[in-house]
């Protein structure tokens, strides 16, 4: 194709007449705009052409500015908007668009409240409201001009916006980034484990034994029968502090050490980002809101309570690693079990009678928090 002269100009490229020649203009005193657009063309074998309503004064100082430097920051700040065609720069008021955004949420405000420790001295409430809608309607805001309408459908969950087109850019990529967000979801998985302590007078799980094995290199005979299982994310004194855990097999085959292990609940529940869930059993009940930070880590809210009988609770945050099981502790009760056992009579007969024992009983809850990948 043959090369284009230099005076059929594109405005979203660069052009030698817009681009490539730099001048200075000092305007100590109001200019109109109609005469500073003329000296910006002088010279150039550009023309310009402003609207009829085209109007304004202009003040200031340009140095070593393209003709295209020139325009974007004059006009602007006036209302005003150029565009070129085949050498001819014309000039015009901008004009507001309307555009329309998809707002692809629930329309429904969610509410989370968990109250703990009603019985006892400390108590700790937790209020979780989100509403999206009334979110984005002060965002949306904060990114208007002065003169900007605009309307919030929930029912068809749409954003109309009337605004100039900078500014409906703004809106747009803000609305990309909440969706973003919004829509992340992250998988929890839980688990409620008993474990008949072997002491009956133990006051719990002996969590500086646990660790210390927990931590130790598998026997030689182990290794050679199966791969040595991967090593906890945790140090013996983190884990003590923190109870993170990545290796959830190992972590109950050495609890097992203790006594008896038992599953007594695993439910699953899926969470939107920042929303509240909430899952509930026979034994265990467990409230979560989860968080998802940009560094991928999992800042959870939770309150997990565990009939043992009796009711025991607790309530925390806990800043999660993807994919990381976090146990809490601290739930213990006793069990007295009933066996028929034979016993020595007078006069060298034996019967049989119930004999009842003590067991000490600890209960451990093991949250996994999961990120789900997104469906885009």
């Amino acid at each position: 194709m043959p090369t284009l002269p230099l005076t059929q100009l594109d405005e979203r490229g660069p052009a030698a007449e817009l681009d490539n020649r730099t001048f200075s203009l000092t305007f100590a005193q109001p200019i109109a705009v109609r005469d500073v657009l003329l000296l910006l063309v002088r010279g150039t074998s550009l023309s310009v052409i402003p609207a009829p309503d085209v109007s304004g004064m202009f003040i200031g100082d340009l140095k070593n500015v393209t003709v295209r430097q020139a325009l974007s920051l004059i006009l602007p700040p006036l209302g005003l908007a150029y565009n070129v065609d085949a050498g001819f720069i014309r000039v015009f008021k901008r004009e507001p668009e309307t555009r329309l955004f998809d707002i692809n949420y629930i329309a429904t405000q969610r509410t989370g409240t968990s109250t703990l420790g009603l019985a006892g001295i400390a108590t700790v409430s937790t209020a979780t409201t989100t509403d999206l809608f009334g979110d984005l309607t002060k965002g949306v805001q904060s990114l208007l001009s002065e003169h900007a309408t605009f309307n919030v459908d929930r029912k068809a969950g749409l954003l109309q916006v009337t605004d100039f087109p900078e500014r409906l850019d703004r809106i747009g990529d803000y609305l990309d980034a909440v969706h973003d967000r919004v829509h992340r979801q992250v998988e929890l998985e839980a688990r409620v484990v008993e474990i008949e302590l072997k002491d009956p007078e133990a006051a719990g799980v002996d969590w500086t034994t646990l660790t210390a094995q927990f931590n130790a290199p598998a026997p030689p005979g182990a290794q050679a029968a199966s791969p040595a299982p991967a090593p906890p994310v945790a140090s013996p004194r983190a884990l003590a502090a923190g109870l993170h855990v990545t290796d959830v097999p190992r972590f109950l085959s050495v609890l097992a050490a203790q006594g008896k292990v038992s599953t007594v609940d695993a439910p699953r529940l899926l969470a939107l980002n920042n929303e509240p869930a909430i899952v509930r059993s026979e034994s265990f009940t467990l409230s979560v809101t989860p968080q998802i930070a940009p560094d991928g880590m999992i800042m959870l809210s939770f309150s997990p309570i565990v009939k043992t009988p009796a009711a025991s609770e607790s309530d925390m945050l806990a800043r999660v690693a993807n994919g990381e099981t976090i146990i809490i502790a601290g739930f213990t009760r006793d069990r007295e079990i009933k066996e028929r056992k034979n016993v020595g009579i007078s006069g060298g007969w034996f019967g049989r009678s119930t004999v009842t024992t003590k067991k000490r009983i600890a209960v451990l809850v093991l949250l996994t928090p999961k990120i789900l990948a997104s469906a885009n």
